[in-house]
């Protein structure tokens, strides 16, 4: 299997993740649910920040159009809020790394704080029934308890 292909003289990454979180080979969509979640699973990023699948025999490296993770929804649970990411993983949300986007999109931090995470529009609906504006700053309001939301930069 070519781990990249060649365009004038530079490597061009021959999977794209769209900001959906939706996966493409070579400009065809990864359908099949367990290559797609193999995949997921062996998700990088080297030094110089670029994204790569390490199968083990070489990487084969990915263009991310936004961020490879998306929630997909939250859940409100006694002890927090988790998060039901596109990979079909779920984890606690850490309130320390939630921050809104120029456009008040909500990301996060996901994978031990290694790759960033966007909220989709139903997730994002969903967390917004807990965001309270305090003298243009946001916050989330939980079990009377205020996280300060930061801007992303």
């Amino acid at each position: 299997m070519r781990k990249t292909q060649k365009s004038e003289g530079t490597a061009k990454p021959r999977i794209f993740i769209d900001k959906e979180g939706h996966w493409f080979q070579d400009g065809i969509p990864v359908r099949h649910r367990w290559t797609y979640l193999y995949n997921n699973r062996l998700l990088r990023r080297d030094e110089e920040g670029r994204y790569y699948i390490d199968e083990g025999r070489g990487k084969v490296y990915a263009h991310v159009e936004d961020t490879p993770y998306v929630v997909k929804m939250i859940d409100k649970r006694e002890d927090g809020i988790y998060l039901i990411l596109n990979d079909e993983t779920e984890e606690k949300l850490d309130f320390r790394t939630l921050m809104l986007n120029k456009e008040n999109i909500p990301y996060t931090k996901v994978k031990g704080r290694a790759f960033d995470a966007r909220f989709n529009r139903p997730a994002y609906y969903e967390i917004t029934k807990c965001l309270k504006e305090e003298s243009g700053k946001y916050y989330l309001e939980l079990d009377d308890k205020k996280y300060r939301i930061r801007s992303k930069k």
